[in-house]
């Protein structure tokens, strides 16, 4: 599982995060998101890689101002 994790943390998305303690808690994020897939029957590791970094982009993009305040 960490070389799947390390895969998703080396992709290039995360490298605008530059403060390690910020990177450290993303790291721990992506970690218990994977390990809650694999609990749930995911085994396939390009699969988890993507969903990975499908969460990763949801944890960096902002709030969609259309539902701000709902």
């Amino acid at each position: 599982m960490d070389q799947i994790i390390d895969r998703v943390m080396n992709s290039t998305e995360i490298g605008t995060i530059l403060d390690n303690k910020r990177r450290e808690e993303i790291r721990a994020k992506i970690a218990n998101y994977i390990g809650t897939l694999s609990s749930a029957g995911k085994s396939d590791a390009n699969e988890l890689i993507e969903c990975g970094l499908a969460y990763l982009r949801a944890l960096h993009e902002a709030p969609d101002s259309r539902y701000t305040g709902c």
